[in-house]
């Protein structure tokens, strides 16, 4: 009986010792989770923050320079048809100068002929005046003036060189406009004639400042 209750009393010391070194190593281990899935707060109070978007970059625009609108010289020659009645006037216009180069400033020389079609030669016809008018959209002024009795019965033609002043400065176009007076005999060799005015238009574009062709 003394021999059991003094292997009890050495065995009480062993089981204490194991049970406190349990507990230490589980307390250990809690510790140490919970120390590992910590997170450090910012100042501020938020654990988590937001990286600023980047900005968009600008993007850069193509201007386009404005194209010069094509010409009835471009090519060199037109030619216009005028109803007048019983006939027609046909009016050809040509030029030696490159029409695409045109400026407000730059000398312009057009070369114009006209003859009568669409009519026998049994009754005369008389051009009593040739004007050109030039505007520019700003001035307007009258560049040519031919005046007399010029024949035109078919087949003879009436031909002409005009030469153009310069336009206002920064002018896109310029508009000219033909009027030619004609005497149109009513009979046959009766010498009494009327009148027939035959009106027509040519329109030349004009290079400003950043056109290109």
């Amino acid at each position: 009986m003394t021999r059991s209750f003094a292997g009890l009393r050495t065995g009480l010391p062993l089981a204490m010792a194991a049970a406190l070194l349990g507990g230490s190593l589980t307390g250990c281990a809690s510790l140490k989770e919970v120390t590992s899935s910590s997170k450090p707060l910012l100042p501020g109070g938020s654990a988590s923050s937001t990286s600023p978007s980047p900005s968009a970059a600008p993007t850069a625009q193509t201007v386009k320079a404005p194209v010069r609108a094509s010409g009835p010289l471009d090519t060199g020659t037109v030619t216009h048809s005028l109803k007048q009645g019983t006939f027609s006037v046909a009016l050809t216009y040509w030029t030696s100068d490159n029409a695409k180069l045109y400026t407000a400033e730059s000398q312009k020389t057009i070369n114009v002929a006209a003859h009568v079609e669409d009519t026998d030669s049994t009754h005369r016809v008389r051009l009593t005046t040739f004007q050109v008018t030039q505007d520019d959209g700003t001035a307007r002024a009258e560049v040519a003036t031919d005046s007399g009795k010029f024949d035109v019965t078919p087949p003879y033609p009436y031909n002409t060189v005009v030469t153009l002043p310069a336009a206002t400065a920064g002018a896109k176009a310029l508009t000219l406009t033909i009027r030619m007076d004609l005497l149109v005999e009513t009979a046959p060799k009766s010498n009494s004639y009327y009148r027939s005015t035959a009106l027509d238009t040519l329109t030349l574009p004009l290079l400003t400042n950043g056109d290109h062709q």
